[in-house]
């Protein structure tokens, strides 16, 4: 099978491409941003969590796309900043959830019964005076017939500690 490659490249070309404002409206992430306003106008902390809404299925797991990140606004110096995130999910017999960091993953327990299970919680920490750290990976849940179904649950938590300032501020965020 040949073909004239000009006049398909043509062809394509005269295809009107659709808008992503057919989009508007559909939402593919479950999202939120908590903002702490620091006292005496050192500026503001906010904490920001996204997970995609549905899961992929992939073998017998599910898997949720998801980002997490702190974010400091103001004129002050930054000793640190941190974001530290977990998910919760219910879960039975020995159906295992894992954020997608090593050795993270933790099982339901094994019996019939419900449980809500809980990640273990981790952290990025930059204490290199940026202004935010942030994390992005995935939540795998499996056996998928083991996850009852809109239970997920992602937080994060925002921290920093300005170099002017003794106390340490933060936020929680969750979808």
């Amino acid at each position: 099978m040949t073909f004239n490659l000009k006049k398909t490249c043509a062809t394509l070309l005269s295809v009107p491409i659709l808008s992503l404002s057919l989009f508007a409206g559909i939402s593919f992430a479950s999202t939120q941003a908590k903002q702490l306003t620091i006292p005496s106008s050192q500026g503001t902390l906010t904490s920001n969590v996204w997970r995609a809404t549905v899961a992929t299925s992939s073998g017998n797991t599910l898997q949720w796309d998801w980002q997490v990140s702190a974010v400091y606004s103001g004129t002050k110096i930054v000793s640190s900043i941190r974001t530290s995130w977990s998910s919760t999910a219910s879960l039975r017999n020995s159906a295992n959830i894992s954020m997608g960091v090593a050795a993270d993953g933790v099982s339901a327990g094994g019996g019939s019964a419900w449980a809500s299970t809980t990640t273990v919680l981790k952290f990025w920490e930059n204490a290199n005076g940026s202004k935010s750290s942030d994390w992005r990976s995935n939540i795998v849940i499996g056996p998928s017939t083991d996850y009852r179904s809109g239970t997920i649950v992602t937080t994060n938590t925002a921290k920093v500690k300005l170099s002017s300032d003794p106390k340490y501020y933060e936020i929680s965020a969750g979808v």
